[in-house]
């Protein structure tokens, strides 16, 4: 199906690690969750994420398991909605979500938010996802917002690409504390490593040799 490499690590200024993943090379499925509300309550939701995910049984054929797939997470939606307005007035119990499943020569990437999956397929590097995010102007200078994530403000809406695999793909799935300190060329570079674990290493101690204000987390998929 596919054999995969994955590492998290809270950063250099937060105390807590937000991020969450979940890895099944035998099953063909692979997720990573940036959280958000701050501490307990982003770590809640993305750890809802993947341990509901972890725990989900799935049957029937492929396109049956994805739409089981999808309506699993707008039922963590509604889980998340109502925690947070348990929690309080305002308050964020939130996640992005990046999913890839993959069963023999049929894939789909599933995301909301702002957590990417990437493709290395011939040497070519491209982005399967688009961030559901943009920039506004602050006092502080630039910020980016969300548009679109698990119990984020407004309606939640999935962006789902199915497309076929290939013999020796690469696909790399991250969170924004990881690609934000990147080059798409040392992304290239690292998964052209004949050992990804390697490259993986090399990856991430390039974004801890930095300021690594963010949680980071990262999961490569050879197929």
């Amino acid at each position: 199906m596919g054999t995969s490499y994955s590492v998290t690590h809270p950063g250099h200024i937060r105390t807590n690690n937000e991020d969450s993943y979940y890895v099944s090379d035998k099953r063909g499925l692979w997720i990573v969750c940036d959280g958000m509300g701050g501490h307990q309550e982003g770590n809640f939701a993305s750890h809802l994420v993947t341990d509901i995910f972890e725990k989900m049984h799935m049957s029937g054929s492929f396109d049956e398991k994805v739409e089981a797939i999808i309506s699993q997470i707008y039922n963590i939606h509604l889980i998340l909605k109502k925690k947070a307005q348990m929690t309080g007035v305002n308050a964020v119990v939130g996640t992005t979500i990046v999913l890839l499943y993959i069963e023999g020569e049929k894939g789909v990437s599933i995301h909301a938010g702002d957590s990417r999956c990437y493709l290395l397929r011939e040497d070519h590097l491209s982005l399967v996802t688009l961030d559901h995010a943009r920039e506004i102007q602050t006092p502080k200078g630039m910020r980016k917002v969300l548009t679109n994530a698990l119990s984020a403000p407004g309606e939640l809406s999935l962006e789902v690409k199915r497309f076929r695999v290939q013999k020796r793909d690469i696909y790399l799935l991250c969170s924004d504390g990881l690609y934000d300190n990147v080059t798409p060329e040392l992304i290239q570079e690292t998964l052209n490593c004949l050992s990804l674990q390697t490259g993986l290493d090399i990856l991430t101690s390039y974004v801890l040799s930095q300021e690594a204000d963010d949680n980071l987390t990262a999961v490569i998929i050879e197929i």
